[in-house]
């Protein structure tokens, strides 16, 4: 059933961000060095990613190259402000990519943490994950 939670288990960080205002607001850059692991098809610009959260709710995003530059600069766009939005996040919290395995699944699958930068006592202090 779509949208269903499917438990999966975290086996590798790809990468952890700080966010932007940018990231935010419109659309989140990816590492380049983590750009291999979406899988993007030789010849396309983009791909929709399954993305689940600690909680096995699945996210669509979709990882989207430039077409017309030597550099690539990977993104997430669609689906990724939803998250954004839902978890409440701003500028300077973080995410934290894995690359997730479940059983049966087709390519790689993705596991997302965020964490929300608080402050307390004048000290950064980070929430659980959301």
């Amino acid at each position: 059933m779509p949208g269903s939670p499917m438990p999966i288990i975290m086996s590798k960080k790809l990468f952890k961000k700080s966010l932007s205002k940018t990231d935010i607001d419109h659309r989140m850059t990816i590492p380049m060095d983590s750009l291999s692991a979406f899988q993007i098809p030789k010849g396309k610009y983009s791909k929709d990613v399954a993305v689940f959260d600690i909680d096995g709710r699945r996210w669509r995003f979709r990882c989207t190259t430039r077409r017309k530059d030597p550099h690539p600069k990977p993104v997430l766009s669609s689906g990724w402000i939803k998250f954004v939005k839902n978890r409440g996040l701003k500028e300077g919290d973080e995410v934290i990519f894995s690359v997730a395995h479940s059983d049966g699944a087709e390519g790689p699958q993705f596991g997302i943490e965020a964490r929300k930068k608080l402050k307390l006592f004048g000290q950064d202090i980070w929430s659980n994950p959301l």
